[in-house]
Parts: C-alpha cells; sequence; structure tokens
C-alpha cells in the first residue's frame, strides 16, 4: 500500500546521498539490529545464570567448610570405619 504523496526531488535526494557518502556515516550502525538486542538478552540471561551458579558454589561451599571445621566429617569417617568393621566381620562369620 504505497502513498499516493508527492515523492522526494531526485535532485535532493541525490544530494543527500552524496553528503552522507561523502562524510563516511555507516548506515548499518545507526539501525537497531533485532539479532544484537537478542544477542546481548542472550548474554545477559548467560551472565545471570553463571551468577547464580556461582552463588550456589559458594554456598556449598561454606557448608562444606563448617561441616570440616566442627569435626563433623571425622567423625563421620570414624562411623563409616566402624560400621565397615562390623560388615567384614559378618561376612566373615557367613563364609565360615
Amino acid at each position: 500500500m504505497a502513498s499516493k504523496g508527492i515523492p522526494l526531488p531526485l535532485h535532493d535526494t541525490l544530494r543527500d546521498l552524496a553528503l552522507l557518502r561523502a562524510s563516511s556515516v555507516d548506515l548499518s550502525g545507526l539501525i537497531a539490529d533485532d539479532t544484537t538486542s537478542s544477542q546481548a538478552s542472550k548474554e545477559a540471561e548467560g551472565v545471570e545464570e553463571s551468577t547464580i551458579q556461582s552463588y550456589a558454589f559458594v554456598r556449598d561451599v561454606r557448608a562444606a567448610l563448617r561441616m570440616h571445621n566442627s569435626g563433623e566429617a571425622q567423625k563421620q569417617a570414624t562411623r563409616i570405619e566402624k560400621v565397615q568393621v562390623e560388615l567384614v566381620d559378618v561376612l566373615r562369620s557367613l563364609s565360615d
């Protein structure tokens, strides 16, 4: 649906194009590109996801350090060793 208005005068249009060419203006840089904005939003989502993962990692590391510093890990290791010894004894008694 083309408008039936008066077209731009050819002389003025050619002069404007010549001025743009002489000034080395990159018209593609002036037009907003959809791929650039969508790529920027994807990068922002990636940064946000990375930040969430970093916080989760720090939370897990802090929990592990608290457990280590409280001696809980050593207590659990001792308990596991006891259970292993008991299971070996049970296996020996079953095999005899």
